[in-house]
């Protein structure tokens, strides 16, 4: 493509862009004008009270809708306390000298240390993924060293801590 038929299509896809936020300003200009002038011929006809009833009215509005935000930011703070939000990662050598630091553990958690430590371990053409759930900043399998510190790391900067319920796992071993 040659560059004055990049820079024309550039130009006209801008000016485009520049027609549509400048009809949606005339359209807010418009609305607000309207009511403006409203409340103009209400005051010039001596209609104060009219006026008065026409603003409390949308103060009221206004009100209202703000009670309605409020409520809607009290939901999502509470559903954003359980999102993933802290992560930590460590990757290590599962086999050292051998394949390099190509494992890792992952922590994911909310707020409350609740999430799971995916940990990959790879190594001699042998690949293992384990998970294992933390409620409450309990683990409920042993944590390796690095599961740990990958918990650490997620948490880092708040006052929790994930630490080790000590259970076997299923079969017996530990």
């Amino acid at each position: 493509m040659q560059a004055p038929l990049v820079i024309a299509i550039v130009a006209l896809v801008l000016a485009l862009l520049a027609v549509a936020w400048t009809w949606a300003l005339a359209q807010r200009v418009r609305q607000m004008s309207g009511t403006r002038n409203e409340l103009g011929r209400m005051a010039v006809a001596g209609d104060f009270a009219g006026v008065a009833e026409a603003v409390q009215a949308r103060l009221d509005e206004l009100a209202a809708q703000d009670a309605r935000l409020a409520a809607d930011d009290a939901v999502l703070a509470e559903r954003i306390g359980h999102a993933v939000r802290h992560l930590g990662l460590v990757r290590f050598d599962a086999l050292p000298g051998d394949v390099g630091e190509n494992s890792f553990s992952l922590a994911l958690l909310d707020d409350h240390a609740t999430g799971f430590v995916l940990t990959s371990m790879y190594g001699r053409g042998a690949y293992r993924l384990y998970a294992k759930p933390v409620t409450g900043g309990v683990a409920e399998l042993v944590l390796t060293g690095e599961e740990g510190d990958a918990c650490a790391r997620a948490l880092r900067g708040t006052s929790l801590t994930v630490t080790s319920e000590g259970r076997a796992r299923h079969g017996g071993a530990t």
